[in-house]
Parts: C-alpha cells; structure tokens; sequence
C-alpha cells in the first residue's frame, strides 16, 4: 500500500535530459526565425502531424511559450478586439477571461454540464448578442465539450470558434483530435498537464497557415518578413510588422517536449486504465459521489480524474491526513471573480451548475506512474471517511 500519493507527478526520464543536455552544449537557446532548423520548429511540425485527422491533413502549428500566450496571441490573429463579445464556460482557469480583457473585448460566462463540466451549447446560445463575436469552448480535464451543437450555433450566427484545448492534448471528439475543429486550437504543456515539457510550453494549431505564422510572428516580437530579409542586407532598413511580445518557447523546453510528444499516447492510455479502475472501485462501494461523465463521442485523456461530493473539506482534511492530496480546480467561477462580478453584472445564482461545481468538486490523483495499488489506497480512504462519517452521524 501507498504511504503518500501526490496528486500529479510529471514524468522525467534519461532521454529527456539527454535531449535539454544537448541544446545546452549547441549554445542555441532560442529560435529567432519561422524558418530556421530548430528544436521548435521539428516540434510545430511532429505537432502538426500528432493532430492529423483520418484524411492525413497536417496542421499548421507556431510553437509557444505557455497556453495562456497561445489564447492571446489566437484572439489578436483573428481581430477580436474592443466591443466583441466571447462565450467562455464560467468552470474554468482565469486565463481563459484574462486572454479576452487583454484585448479590449469582453468574456461571457454560460454555465456548464453537470457530468462533464463542459460549457453547456443551450446556455451558448442563449447567450448570444450582436455584439457577439466568438465561441471558446474548453475541453476540461481532457473530456472534449460537446462541439457539434456549438458549431451549429456558430455558423447560424456566424461566429468564430477557437478551441482551448489546454487541459485536453490526445483528447478526440467523435474521433477528431480536440483543438482541430474549429478557426484554431490553444494547447498547454505544463506540469499538471498530460505533456509537461519540463517546464511550460503551449501552441496554436490550424489549417490557416497565414494565421499561425502570424501568431510566431507575433510572438517573436512581430519580425516578420522585412525583418528578416533586413538581417542579411545592411541596405535594408529593420523594421517589426507591428507591435510584438516575447511569448517564444526555449530550444531546451521544445526539445524535451518532442521526446514527450513520442510518449504521450501511452500515457494517455495508463491515465484512461487509471481512471477506470477508480470508476470501477468507487462504484462498487456505493459512495456518495458523483463521478465525471464520459459521452459516447469522446476519447477522454483524464489530464485529470474529477468529482463532485458535498463535504470536499472534510474529505480533502482527512485524505491529507492519510498521506493522499487532491485539488481543487476553480473554486471561484469566472463571473464570481474579482476582476469581473462588478464588470459583467452577473448576480450569484444565475449559473447554477458552475456554482455547485465550484463548491463540491474535486480532483483525485492521477498520473501515469500510478500503481493499481495506489488507486485501490485513494478509495480505500474514501471509503473510510463515509463510514466514519456515516458512524458519528447515526
């Protein structure tokens, strides 16, 4: 049995410290160029490759530093700026609304699904305005959001549709891989994500290539072609396309990153085995728990194992006592929050799913290094607190 189960353990391994040792020794730390062979640039395209559907079509990809530069850097290729409006899931990480207020425009929360804490597409568009612009669905915790319905809804209304498919690398809806449905997909590697690469990365992906290499280009400090061109002709005057950020990804992180990519498949898989057998076991002691749901048309990746239960501090206290930690995602729906109560009016109570998720969800451990010993220790405690809580309440 487990002494002590932490809730996430990235993977670390010889091959990927051999991959950041050799980009240290070459002295080449950072990829200046779209163009130039790198470490980024194999990454955008064993990316591009890893998102390809059935029919074989590579995306473009413009490789990054994290996932919150990749929603930024999305929004500013396509436009949306100051007096659009953008429907984001109110269950989600604050970056998904800092993104938007970055660009002048302004984040719309709807409430979620109850089973898979996905943005629920009757609460879209009931949302909708005309000074709507976009739809961002998230595929949380690796359960990709219910697409069909919101596309639906986007073309009706002709709106954009940029996927955050940070929490969901690996994920496929209705066979698809998440992130590659609509205009662009934002993808996070990080260290309680599926792909850590060692530190944190993130990317864009779609079939605009003029959008991707705009948002390098961006990133890069807006060098664009001029640019370049310039720095091999001293008669050329150096000049940036338009006002840029320095949101560009390591040689050393990218190059950990590829030897990830080759790795992740199996570890969705053992996060899939994992997530099972604490469905399987917690189920079969009839817990006072609400598992996450998974449809018919998903391939969950399980970045994370998610439930809901009443008496999460209680029960949070008493796994810590017993060597377990878990999380707690989101306590504070967006439109709770500080930066946008007062800013988008939204009174408590009018989301009532996010609100409940806020208060009753939790995460369980679950990384690829597990043990089925592990999982059967984490329930065996769940078990224990009920009946303890069953025993002093009778």
């Amino acid at each position: 049995m487990a002494g002590r189960i932490v809730a996430f353990r990235p993977v670390v391994d010889q091959e990927m410290k051999d991959a950041a040792c050799r980009v240290l020794d070459s002295g080449h730390y950072i990829r200046t160029s779209p163009t130039e062979s790198s470490e980024g640039k194999a990454l955008e395209e064993e990316f591009g490759a890893f998102l390809a559907g059935s029919d074989g079509r590579r995306l473009y990809v413009a490789n990054l530093a994290n996932g919150t530069a990749a929603m930024h850097l999305a929004w500013l290729a396509y436009g949306v700026s100051r007096g659009d409006e953008v429907i984001i899931p109110a269950n989600t990480f604050v970056s998904v609304a800092h993104c938007l207020s970055l660009v002048g425009a302004t984040p719309v929360p709807v409430d979620v699904e109850a089973d898979t804490y996905n943005m629920d597409p009757a609460s879209a568009a009931a949302a909708i305005t005309p000074r709507t612009r976009a739809i961002m669905p998230v595929h949380t915790a690796g359960h990709p959001a219910d697409l069909d319905p919101i596309l639906d809804i986007a073309r009706r209304h002709n709106l954009l549709v940029i996927e955050d498919a940070c929490q969901a690398i690996g994920a496929r809806y209705h066979g698809r891989p998440v992130g590659t449905l609509g205009q662009m997909g934002c993808y996070s590697f990080v260290q309680n994500k599926a792909m850590t690469c060692g530190g944190e990365g993130g990317a864009v992906a779609s079939f605009d290539e003029m959008r991707v290499r705009r948002v390098f280009n961006l990133a890069n400090h807006a060098r664009g072609e001029q640019f370049h061109r310039a720095r091999g002709d001293d008669s050329m005057p150096v000049a940036h396309d338009e006002v840029g950020f320095n949101y560009r990804q390591s040689e050393i992180l990218s190059a950990v990153a590829r030897v990830q990519l080759r790795r992740l498949p199996a570890w969705i898989e053992q996060r899939r085995r994992w997530a099972g057998l604490y469905r399987e076991l917690i189920a079969a002691c009839h817990l006072p728990i609400d598992l996450p749901g998974e449809r018919p048309y998903a391939y969950h990746s399980y970045v994370r194992f998610e439930i809901c239960v009443r008496e999460r501090r209680a029960l949070r206290q008493y796994l810590a006592e017993h060597g377990v930690r878990t999380q707690v995602h989101y306590p504070t729906p967006i439109h709770l929050d500080v930066p946008y109560r007062d800013q988008l009016g939204v009174r408590p109570g009018a989301l009532p799913v996010s609100e409940r998720l806020a208060r009753e969800i939790m995460t369980l451990p679950l990384y690829p290094q597990m043990t089925a010993d592990d999982v059967a220790y984490v329930v065996d405690h769940l078990q224990a607190f009920f009946a303890q809580r069953k025993t002093t309440t009778a």
